[in-house]
């Protein structure tokens, strides 16, 4: 049997058809016993039938007797098949020959009782448009073809199948129990009648049980497939466990607060053309960002050739100046080390100033109804914005806090210099301030 890394090309020429092998020492008695009629009806839909095999045999690979499988190639094809109503599950491709990605997507979720069958993508279109738009027409998950992460799709799907698999067995078993005391208690059809309308009342009542929660799990799916597009996945996750609250309050917490701005930035660009300045900003923030969440940072936004990054937040951390102390020199490390090939590309030499402020700071959805952004405001964020227009070039400066909390052993591994006291904008009091360096 091959291994569960395998490329779908290693997978081709195996034919599970007859369910898993009996592993050494295992015998058959040993084995879970799965009623014909329990087996899921996966259909798996795409118009290449060598690929359609390969899906079948991955599914089979997983899945075994637990699963009955059926393939079409055409969108007909696929329609009818649904038409019979006895389908549990859908993996299918996107993109076909007949059919815009677009309209098919909205085509398959418009057909009728499709709301109680999972629809799983399996497709080569790999645009994060696409699939935001496909979860939000209510496909349950999306997996590239090429290379997929095999561990992680037989995972999902044992998820998704579970629930359904409880459901057909526990609902037979129903039925057998029914017909076995109809049997013993010798009675007919329409003596049972009343206690067949109040199992049916049971079944029902299951079937909105199990499709709320699916609903619910469907709508999580969704919110966090799509807006983690878009916003910090720690966010997300802060919603979804109920740590961050959707309320428009805010709650005041110790937090560093770090601001990154391109030196010189406004004359480069005019020098560069519209692409040329869109690859390079891409680059920059995207180097950048690496840097800022490998030290846990909750990107708060993007301001034209800025960053703006909150450490300790959502969730409080007692370490949250030694990792903004840190992500600031690797960022400049690292800005450091790509000027070269902006240099080379785009004949620019940019350099970027650093300012960091720890602190009290009010966190908390921050908007109207119609709008909301998670962030934080307050004196020491006014004060980081400050002190990185105090850096120059290629500089870190910080504020007093952050350095009085630092870690010895973080303290000990950078140069820190302190400056005569700054008078700040918007601040009446003047600023202790150190300008950090790497050790020689």
């Amino acid at each position: 049997m091959a291994s569960d890394n395998l490329d779908l090309e290693d997978l081709l020429n195996e034919d599970f058809s007859s369910g898993p092998s009996t592993k050494t020492g295992e015998t058959p008695s040993e084995l879970v016993q799965v009623y014909e009629q329990d087996a899921l009806n996966v259909l798996v839909a795409d118009p290449e039938d060598s690929w359609g095999r390969r899906l079948e045999n991955l599914l089979r690979r997983w899945f075994g007797e637990f699963i009955s499988v059926s393939r079409v190639n055409t969108v007909v094809g696929l329609t009818d098949r649904l038409k019979q109503l006895n389908i549990d599950a859908i993996v299918t491709e996107v993109e076909w020959p007949e059919k815009d990605s677009s309209l098919f997507v909205d085509e398959l979720m418009a057909q009728p009782g499709i709301s109680e069958i999972p629809v799983v993508v399996f497709s080569e279109m790999d645009d994060e448009m696409f699939r935001v738009y496909a979860f939000r027409s209510g496909v349950m998950d999306y997996f590239p073809k090429t290379r997929p992460d095999l561990f992680q799709v037989e995972f999902r799907l044992r998820n998704l199948f579970r629930m359904q698999f409880h459901n057909k067995i526990l609902y037979r078993q129903i039925d057998e129990s029914l017909h076995r005391y109809q049997k013993n208690r010798g009675l007919s059809e329409e003596e049972i009648k009343d206690l067949r309308e109040l199992v049916q009342v049971m079944k029902d009542e299951l079937d909105r049980e199990y499709q709320n929660k699916t609903r619910l799990e469907e709508e999580k799916k969704k919110i966090q497939n799509v807006f983690g597009l878009y916003v910090d996945p720690t966010i997300i996750n802060g919603v979804m466990s109920g740590d961050i609250s959707l309320e428009l309050k805010g709650v005041e917490q110790d937090v560093s607060v770090l601001f990154s701005d391109i030196r010189g930035y406004t004359t480069m660009a005019e020098s560069m053309d519209p692409q040329s300045i869109v690859s390079f900003l891409n680059e920059y923030f995207t180097s950048m960002t690496e840097v800022l969440l490998g030290y846990e940072a909750l990107i708060d936004k993007y301001i034209g050739d800025a960053i703006m990054a909150v450490f300790g937040a959502p969730i409080g951390r007692p370490d949250h100046r030694d990792n903004a102390m840190q992500a600031a020199m690797e960022m400049q490390s690292v800005f450091e080390l790509w000027r070269g090939n902006w240099e080379k590309n785009y004949g620019i030499s940019p350099h970027i100033g650093i300012g960091i402020a720890s602190g009290p700071a009010t966190l908390g959805n921050f908007g109207s109804f119609q709008k909301l952004s998670y962030t934080a405001i307050g004196d020491t964020v006014n004060t980081a914005a400050r002190l990185e227009s105090v850096a120059g070039p290629g500089e870190v400066a910080v504020n007093h806090n952050l350095y009085e909390g630092l870690d010895p052993a973080v303290r000990d591994k950078f140069v820190f210099e302190e400056q005569p006291p700054v008078t700040l904008k918007g601040k009446s009091v003047p600023v202790r301030v150190w300008k950090v360096k790497e050790q020689s």
